[in-house]
């Protein structure tokens, strides 16, 4: 018996439901089937809604209910029997699925591919609006702030969500090219957060002029490595258009408290940023660090002595404007001097992220 053939998904993200529909349109041909979902009534009623449709019309609609736990993690659970019942009936060779303004591609494709072994993940697509992605990119305001939040417990903000949509996309489009003077300078930066990634601007109509679905880019693996932990020399692109991406790297350990006193003229001018960096009251740790417009956050990755490197400290940073010496001499001065190296107990300094880590 032959085995059956995968059914390839291609996955569409994006803040903007409007400039998702011309791309999600481009996506979808006579042997598509598309899954839309809608968090326009979460915050009132407490739903996403869900419509079914292909080249003949609607197919079905319904309602997913999320209650006050983790929203994304009660999507997937929901969505997961649907996608598997759709791929079941053999009517179509190609699945689209739209997913909600609010929600990260990565998640999703790690239940696919983990719970759904005859669905493909094919293409991950991300919408960017040209004329709001530097705003949407640089402030703290948060999902919730804006009625975007995925339930309750959602605390990310606008620029963590973008930078992560983008992370994770072989296909970028830009939208709203047109109605930008930096147009150019714009895909350099989507460049710069995932060179992975394809950036294709979409006409006046809004309508991508490169392939967005059905490529055969995605690749889980690499995907997976650019979400990760960015911590080497072959994450910097050249600078160009006002954008650059700086390595910062250090055999010291950080003062924790000069740290947590610097954080604001670290994201100052970086729009992302990632890394693991090493603290010294936490000489064991490796600690994770993020930073997405005004916002940053630390989190723990596990020991030291459970990987081959030695502690150290590395984070890449992106920024338009950014002035690279001015980031690494801010950073630097928030190491252990020569001194604090040889005299100082490490273990007895203050912990004002005692509360995060």
């Amino acid at each position: 018996m032959t085995a059956r053939a995968k059914t390839p998904l291609s996955l569409l993200v994006g803040l903007s439901t409007t400039l998702r529909e011309p791309v999600l349109e481009a996506m979808t041909d006579a042997a598509t089937v598309v899954v839309a979902i809608d968090q326009d009534e979460l915050p009132s009623r407490g739903v996403l809604s869900w419509r079914v449709r292909d080249a003949s019309g609607p197919i079905d609609a319904g309602e997913f209910a999320i209650g006050d736990d983790c929203g994304a993690c009660q999507l997937i659970e929901a969505l997961l029997p649907l996608l598997e019942t759709l791929a079941a009936r053999e009517h179509w060779d190609h699945i689209v699925l739209a997913a909600p303004p609010a929600m990260e591609a990565r998640p999703l494709v790690g239940a696919l591919v983990s719970a759904l072994p005859e669905i493909a993940v094919d293409t991950v697509t991300c919408v960017a609006d040209a004329v709001l992605l530097v705003e949407q990119l640089s402030g703290d305001e948060l999902l919730a702030e804006r009625g975007l939040a995925l339930g309750v417990p959602d605390r990310r903000n606008v620029a963590e969500l973008t930078a992560r949509q983008i992370e994770y996309a072989d296909v970028c489009v830009l939208a709203n090219a047109h109605r930008s003077t930096a147009a150019a300078r714009l895909e350099h930066l989507l460049l710069h957060l995932n060179p992975r990634t394809s950036v294709t601007p979409a006409d006046l109509a809004g309508v991508p002029r490169g392939p967005v679905a059905r490529t055969g880019r995605f690749d889980f693996d690499a995907a997976e490595a650019w979400a990760g932990e960015l911590a080497a020399s072959d994450r910097v692109r050249p600078s160009g258009d006002g954008v650059t991406t700086v390595l910062w790297r250090s055999a010291r350990p950080l003062h924790p408290a000069r740290l947590n006193a610097a954080l604001e003229d670290i994201v100052d001018g970086v729009v992302r940023s990632r890394g693991v960096v090493w603290l010294a009251n936490r000489p064991t740790q490796r600690v994770r660090w993020e930073s997405a417009g005004y916002s940053a956050s630390l989190g723990t990755l596990g020991e030291w002595s459970e990987t081959e490197h030695l502690a150290e400290c590395t984070v890449v940073a992106t920024g338009m404007g950014l002035d690279p010496a001015r980031l690494q001499a801010i950073l630097d001065a928030c190491l252990l001097t020569e001194s604090e190296l040889a005299d100082l107990d490490w273990t007895s300094l203050d912990d004002p992220f005692a509360g995060v880590l």
